[in-house]
């Protein structure tokens, strides 16, 4: 199991890099611009290149740039999906420059459309970016809570969106807190693994490329997403060791995206998941 965190590149690419391996963290991701504007400062292709170099340097695997959050790639609006498929396949560029294996990006909100409207516009969207990009970095589908019109909320949605994506540089990537939010129970042992199940005759664990490690603050099927500090929400340490410790997720990257502040409450975060992973089943598990 290698865990990262979201890291902030405010201080530059280079000090996500090395903030990731002073803690000896075994992936990263970032934002590689303004995670809410359409535009974002051109990549220094020198600093760029020394990124990816530095990344593979120390062992970092994998990297994955997060898209922007303006990105809805259901959208009924033509102009707002055309401005959403340029934008992915810009992100596509930037982590192929930044040597990351990919873009990690919501599927967006469908409107009024039927849901099988909504996926299959998802579908061409991502399509269209990758053709645009050309080769060199993935795209990984994240799951959604399912707030209003949310695309991707449930198993069986990502997995008609990897259907209808076969054979392009596409998978999965599953947030704990969203799938909280959705309605998928995950705290404690016998939850997690009733989850992991289901990821595997739906989607296929092979196909989850990235899990993204969070705990949070609101009820179970509530829609709502809003992070916590692993083991103070509503996973509760039950379920991050439910998580940490599931054989099946041994070989997985979870990059945690806990809040940023206070900055000691992310150290606590990796010290409670690298203990609750050495220590196993030492802690009891609810449910």
């Amino acid at each position: 199991m290698r865990l990262g965190f979201h890291m902030p590149v405010a201080g530059g690419l280079l000090g996500a890099v090395r903030a990731s391996a002073e803690l000896g963290l075994g992936c990263l991701q970032i934002f590689s611009g303004n995670p809410r504007s359409w535009s974002s400062k051109p990549l220094d292709p020198t600093l760029a290149a020394e990124f990816a170099l530095e990344a593979r340097r120390k062992g970092l695997k994998p990297v994955a740039v997060h898209a922007p959050y303006l990105i809805n790639l259901a959208s009924p609006d033509e102009a707002l999906w055309n401005k959403s498929v340029e934008a992915l396949a810009e992100q596509l560029l930037r982590a192929r420059a930044l040597g990351a294996a990919a873009v990690v990006v919501h599927a967006g909100s469908r409107g009024r459309q039927e849901p099988a409207r909504g996926l299959a516009r998802v579908a061409t969207g991502v399509e269209r970016a990758l053709k645009l990009a050309g080769k060199g970095a993935a795209c990984w589908l994240e799951n959604t809570c399912g707030g209003g019109t949310q695309v991707g909320s449930t198993l069986e949605e990502l997995a008609e969106l990897l259907r209808l994506l076969a054979g392009l540089e596409v998978a999965a990537c599953l947030d704990t807190a969203h799938a909280w939010g959705a309605g998928y129970r995950l705290d404690g042992e016998r939850w997690v693994r009733a989850f992991l199940g289901e990821v595997e005759r739906t989607l296929g664990l092979e196909r989850v490329a990235l899990w993204h490690l969070n705990d949070t603050i609101h009820p179970l099927g509530s829609r709502r997403d809003e992070h916590q500090h692993l083991g103070r929400g509503r996973l509760g340490r039950a379920g991050v060791r439910a998580l940490v410790s599931e054989p099946r997720l041994r070989g997985a990257a979870l990059v945690m995206e806990t809040p940023a502040d206070p900055p000691q409450g992310r150290l606590g975060d990796l010290a409670l998941a690298r203990g609750l992973a050495a220590r196993g089943a030492s802690w009891p598990a609810r449910g």
